[in-house]
């Protein structure tokens, strides 16, 4: 279960000021759907997830003894929906096989995908290498996969993959949303996208 952190004891914990923290919101160091109105005596107060604000903080404040704010931006505000992945860059990635690369430039042609397309097409490939798909029934599942991502609008959601009478299909949820299927159905993965892209641009 999420645990939350207000606002003030935030900012007493971590020793940093009302300014720093909404200057790093500001520049997209920290998401904005992190912050969260809640209704309080007071009339409104602001909490945040605790394990994920704070490890956030931590990491920021290590790392700008090494990096600049333009390079800190640069890793961890990068647009899901903006900011555009090259094709060519996809043969970089150890999660995707070069045949499924080739698939993908071959069916779709297209000369970036955002972060969240991105994650989706390794998503897809990883239930293909599991499944033992062709790479035909890779380019399907991503038929199907890739206009999902292109709804996703924040990274806290889960991807699932499942079939379901010998079709696939893709659904996105939050990622602290319970979801349970009846027989008939089967998982063929579940991806947290937070997670993943932490991970991910750190590969970039």
């Amino acid at each position: 279960m999420q645990e939350y952190i207000t606002k003030k004891e935030l900012l007493e914990q971590m020793n940093i000021s009302y300014g720093q923290l909404y200057r790093w919101k500001r520049l997209g160091l920290i998401p904005e759907s992190w912050f969260i109105k809640k209704p309080s005596s007071t009339g409104q107060e602001t909490i945040l997830p605790r394990k994920k604000i704070i490890k956030r903080i931590q990491d920021i404040q290590a790392q700008m003894e090494k990096y600049s704010l333009e390079q800190l931006v640069k890793k961890y505000a990068f647009s899901i929906n903006g900011d555009v992945i090259e094709f060519e860059n996809l043969y970089k990635s150890k999660h995707l096989q070069t045949e499924y690369v080739n698939a993908v430039g071959n069916y779709f042609k297209k000369p970036g995908y955002t972060a969240t397309e991105y994650m989706m097409i390794i998503c897809c490939a990883d239930v293909a290498k599991k499944e033992r798909f062709t790479t035909r029934q890779y380019v399907d599942l991503l038929r199907y996969a890739l206009p999902v991502a292109q709804k996703c609008d924040r990274l806290e959601k889960r991807c699932v993959i499942f079939a379901a009478g010998g079709d696939y299909h893709i659904i996105l949820i939050d990622n602290t949303a319970g979801i349970a299927f009846d027989m008939g159905l089967r998982t063929m993965g579940d991806y947290n996208f937070e997670s993943m892209w932490d991970k991910l641009k750190e590969e970039m």
